[in-house]
């Protein structure tokens, strides 16, 4: 019973974890490319 719990739980922080970086990965990328945008934008 313990073991089935304790692999429910590691499944639903894996669950967790693999989320948290499907969204926080696209917006660090989004963040950067308007970064630069307005680096290109400053210069002109």
């Amino acid at each position: 019973m313990l073991s089935h719990l304790s692999h429910n739980y590691m499944l639903g922080v894996g669950v967790l974890i693999f989320a948290f970086l499907f969204f926080y990965i696209p917006l660090i990328y989004a963040f950067f490319t308007i970064r630069k945008q307005q680096r290109k934008q400053n210069k002109l």
